[in-house]
């Protein structure tokens, strides 16, 4: 589905709660980046595609989720580190990616007597991903970033998916209304 279209963001809730017959996790994941732009030059067709992206689509895939998840569901919204560090050409994604953040937080405080959990899960750079799609490790910003980061390498996609089977486990019930970092440490 496109997540920037709220039409076709409740079909997919219907045919998920046909398929499955309820819907007991939902995982907002979907974003684009544009890095390396200046606040200065970003244009309105820039913002607009990524707000449309990164800030209605989790918005409004949360909460659909919200109306059709089964109680003691599990809500985790995928976000970026970029929200947590300011960084030169990061405005526009960072903002784009901050306003799903905080709705986690009172969609959490809005459903938990319901049991269900709201969490976002806040990944660093991942290696061969976003912006290091095809780069390989020789590239100048990929060495200086690891320089910064104490596990001593980038995120991979099984790291982040790893972190998003635990808070959709029974064994995250407690956490709700949280952001989990996981950076391998970075400093950056």
């Amino acid at each position: 589905a496109d997540v920037s279209n709220v039409v076709e963001i409740e079909a997919l809730f219907q045919a998920g709660l046909r398929v499955f017959g309820k819907i007991d996790i939902v995982v907002a994941n979907a974003g684009i980046e544009k890095v390396n732009i200046q606040v200065v030059d970003v244009t309105e067709e820039d913002f607009d595609l990524l707000f449309r992206v990164n800030t209605k689509g989790p918005y409004f895939v949360m909460q659909a989720a919200a109306r059709h998840i089964a109680d003691g569901g599990r809500i985790i919204n995928i976000a970026s580190s970029s929200t947590s560090r300011p960084q030169p050409g990061l405005g526009l994604y960072g903002t784009s990616k901050s306003a799903p953040k905080y709705l986690v937080r009172v969609l959490a405080q809005e459903i938990g007597h319901r049991k269900v959990t709201v969490n976002s899960l806040v990944p660093g750079p991942i290696d061969g991903a976003g912006i290091f799609t095809g780069v390989g490790d020789d590239d100048p910003y990929k060495k200086s970033l690891l320089e910064t980061i104490p596990i001593g390498r980038l995120a991979k996609a099984q790291d982040v998916a790893d972190i998003a089977e635990f808070l959709a486990s029974d064994q995250s019930f407690f956490i709700t209304g949280e952001e989990i970092l996981m950076n391998g440490g970075s400093s950056n």
